[in-house]
């Protein structure tokens, strides 16, 4: 299931990112459907009407190449002019009018960054459908036999418009609502995540804490950590490799805090792995095989090989504690750690 899920979002993105090619296709797509059905129908005036709108599409998809924001403005403006004559040409019935309404819509989601103006267009598109439709209906203004010719086709074409304006908004709009989504998740993401590390950051450890606390009232420890001389780190090395160091450091943390723990980064080289539902000494026991995984590691980096070792402190919180005060006492226990050495967990 979860395979799937992954899959689907990928291909999400992979149509997300190229909104504007599909769109351009499927409107090449459309009108050379219907260039071929207007020459059946021996209509002569939209059947070159759709093959000039094919010359269009395929102008920008190969040979400008541009699927740009700017070709979709002009796309925009292309359904606008086709759909109007069109309009002209057979009257409301045949639906053309729809694809105006259509794109009005859809602007939203192929002009992102028009912002403002995106209202703009989407005024200028809902203002010429009741322009026109009043030209139509009370003035009676249409191109003289070309409707005719077409009505025993009217159903079919109504209903061809409405299913394809249909598709292409109802498409938009899923696809909008899916971008929306992943910018929040990416958001939400940042917000509670360390950008270099991909640990939990302060505020989100402070938020769970507080979260935790109120609904289980349990004893709970707090680990606190610092890479030993990380400074000596960053002037021998440079900051790539001290940075590199942080990564790895953070990767076995996070090995450390299974389940319901948290491997947090607290700022710069110091780490904290909160612990829920443990013991200080279960705690103890898994930082200390954290400390010693770390000092037996070997981190290359630059063709260089690099070794750090950690000091933590380790304190208990019972229920109802002030987690702050928590986190105090295990960066005092961490400070005694470093003056006894370095390189040893204190509880």
């Amino acid at each position: 299931m979860e395979t799937v899920k992954i899959n689907f979002i990928k291909m999400i993105n992979w149509i997300t990112n190229r909104r504007n090619l599909i769109f351009l296709i499927a409107c090449l797509v459309i009108h050379a459907v219907y260039a071929v059905a207007f020459f059946l129908m021996r209509i002569g005036f939209l059947t070159g009407l759709n093959i000039f709108s094919c010359c269009f599409y395929f102008f920008y998809l190969f040979i400008k190449r541009d699927t740009s924001e700017r070709s979709m403005l002009a796309t925009y403006f292309e359904i606008l002019l086709f759909s109007v004559l069109s309009e002209l040409a057979l009257g409301p019935e045949f639906g053309f009018f729809l694809y105006i309404i259509g794109m009005s819509a859809t602007v939203f989601y192929l002009l992102p960054s028009y912002v403002n103006k995106r209202f703009v267009y989407q005024f200028i598109g809902i203002a010429l459908v009741l322009v026109l439709e009043g030209v139509i209906i009370l003035l009676g203004v249409h191109f003289p036999g070309i409707r005719e010719m077409a009505e025993p086709y009217q159903p079919v074409i109504f209903l061809a418009n409405i299913g394809i304006t249909a598709s292409i908004v109802l498409a938009s709009a899923f696809f909008y609502s899916k971008e929306i989504e992943v910018v929040w998740e990416t958001l939400n993401y940042n917000m509670n995540h360390d950008a270099l590390t991909g640990l939990y950051n302060r505020r989100f450890l402070e938020s769970e804490i507080r979260r935790v606390s109120e609904q289980q009232r349990k004893e709970f420890v707090i680990s606190m950590m610092d890479i030993d001389f990380f400074k000596k780190v960053n002037d021998t090395y440079g900051h790539e490799a001290g940075d590199e160091v942080l990564v790895k450091v953070a990767s076995c943390l996070e090995e450390a805090a299974k389940e319901d723990n948290l491997a947090v980064r607290w700022g710069g080289e110091e780490f904290i792995i909160y612990f829920p539902n443990m013991k200080r000494e279960q705690a103890y026991t898994a930082i200390e095989n954290l400390r010693k995984q770390i000092e037996d590691m070997v981190i290359q980096t630059g063709g260089r090989d690099i070794r750090v070792t950690i000091t933590g402190g380790i304190a208990e919180g019972l229920p109802g504690s002030n987690y702050e005060k928590v986190i105090k006492c295990a960066d005092e226990k961490l400070y005694i750690g470093k003056q006894q050495g370095r390189n040893r967990v204190i509880v």
